[in-house]
């Protein structure tokens, strides 16, 4: 049988299948993993530091939507943002590091307005409705849930705006989001009974101010 010459190089099988995917991917492939890991770290670490304070703490501390007693809801249904529906119930801390629950306002209309201070159209309703509450203290109370903002940003915009009404503060989005209410401003006009009748979408303007008054309040 004739020998292979020493310096001829071995004989190389020809792929059968040269457009098959390569088992081995290279280093490409590994630093891609590496890239996906950091990445999920810094989601992970941007979440805890700046929504875990709201997100992660909003059942645990007792603070975001809860539950509406049967007894408490007149209308038989699930509660649900909508004119109709019994308010979904939320517990709040306020800006005197209290706290407020929606039920604690029955017996009383209650304008649920969720808002946030960057936000030009909450600035603009603001003095109206804190004129109305001032027009009509025993009738209404306007219940100011603050949308995913700090204590001091709240309380600054308070103060610059001279309000007087009660001011929650939603840090989780918890309640933003039961209420829908992605764009700000978002109102919605709950019952004595805790039943929404109205909702506003934008801006409350001076017409839906009287409209309420004439509609829904004691002459």
């Amino acid at each position: 049988m004739p020998q292979q010459p020493a310096n001829t190089p071995p004989e190389v099988t020809p792929d059968d299948r040269p457009q098959r995917r390569r088992e081995y991917s290279g280093a490409g492939s590994t630093l891609g993993v590496g890239a996906l890991i950091i990445l999920a770290v810094g989601v992970a670490i941007w979440w805890f530091e700046f929504r875990g304070d709201g997100a992660g703490s909003a059942s645990e501390d007792g603070f975001g939507v809860v539950e509406l007693a049967a007894s408490e809801n007149p209308t038989g249904k699930a509660p649900a943002a909508e004119p109709g529906r019994a308010a979904p119930n939320f517990h709040l801390r306020d800006l005197a590091d209290g706290a407020s629950t929606l039920t604690d306002y029955r017996g009383k209309w209650v304008l649920v307005n969720f808002w946030a201070s960057w936000c030009g159209p909450c600035r603009s309703e603001v003095p109206d409705l804190q004129e109305l509450t001032q027009r009509r203290p025993d009738d209404v109370v306007v219940l100011g849930v603050n949308q995913q903002e700090t204590r001091d940003a709240a309380a600054k915009f308070a103060q610059e705006f001279d309000v007087t009404y009660p001011i929650v503060l939603d840090r989780s989005g918890e309640v933003s989001q039961a209420y829908r209410a992605q764009g700000l401003p978002v109102s919605y006009l709950v019952n004595p009974e805790g039943v929404i009748v109205k909702a506003y979408l934008g801006r409350v303007t001076d017409d839906d101010l009287d409209a309420l008054e004439d509609e829904y309040l004691s002459p």
